[in-house]
């Protein structure tokens, strides 16, 4: 892929992210659809060209014994015995030496593009959410504002504070108070939480000792 620079620096402005890191996570993201399409046991890795300013993937073949049961299973593509090593690819290669075989992703087409944006869509946001569950793990015990978005059916009041969407819960509101939408509200950050399905989740609280201080 060409101007995947130009790509990684687009990314890296949009979202706050250093481009070093989003460098890492496009790797990554042609590293994961590399196994989707081809074949999840292999190993690859990515490089970019800083100068053409385009990535290239490829697989890592091992060289083992001519007898190397390896060669006959399953992972046999991610293998070379030594005698034909030395005969297609060096005559001073050894066990253990590894090299490589360049793959063209883009050559398998919508499905390739299709894997492609999904991967990095999902390491770059996995990036983000990571950074913003550090900023926001610093801030447990001080006190945010936001406004609120929405009350729901059990009273728990949803706050969106800049980058993220923060929850009020009844039992951590102080006795006879009500909010509504529009309204801005500050609290205590609680407690700070992330996982792969839901992403950062904030709890919030105004019955916190450090609020009623």
């Amino acid at each position: 892929m060409e101007n995947i620079l130009d790509i990684i620096e687009s990314i890296a402005h949009e979202k706050g992210l250093s481009p070093e890191n989003v460098k890492t996570a496009v790797k990554t993201a042609f590293i994961q659809t590399a196994k989707r399409l081809i074949n999840p046991e292999f190993a690859y890795d990515a490089e970019i060209d800083d100068e053409t300013k385009s990535i290239r993937v490829y697989q890592t073949i091992t060289v083992v014994e001519d007898d190397d049961e390896r060669l006959e299973g399953e992972e046999a593509q991610a293998y070379i015995g030594l005698s034909r090593a030395k005969a297609e690819v060096d005559p001073d290669v050894e066990v253990g030496d590894e090299f490589q075989i360049e793959h063209d992703i883009e050559s398998h087409g919508r499905t390739a593009a299709a894997t492609l944006y999904r991967e990095i869509e999902f390491h770059i946001q996995r990036m983000v959410e990571d950074d913003l569950y550090n900023k926001y793990k610093e801030k447990i015990g001080t006190i945010a504002s936001g406004r609120v978005t929405r009350v729901d059916g059990k009273q728990n009041t949803y706050v969106e504070m800049d980058e993220v969407r923060a929850i009020l819960p009844m039992k951590s509101r102080i006795k006879g108070e009500q909010f509504h939408v529009g309204d801005v509200v500050s609290a205590v950050v609680r407690r700070v939480n992330i996982d792969k399905v839901n992403g950062i989740s904030i709890e919030l609280s105004r019955t916190s000792p450090k609020f009623l201080e």
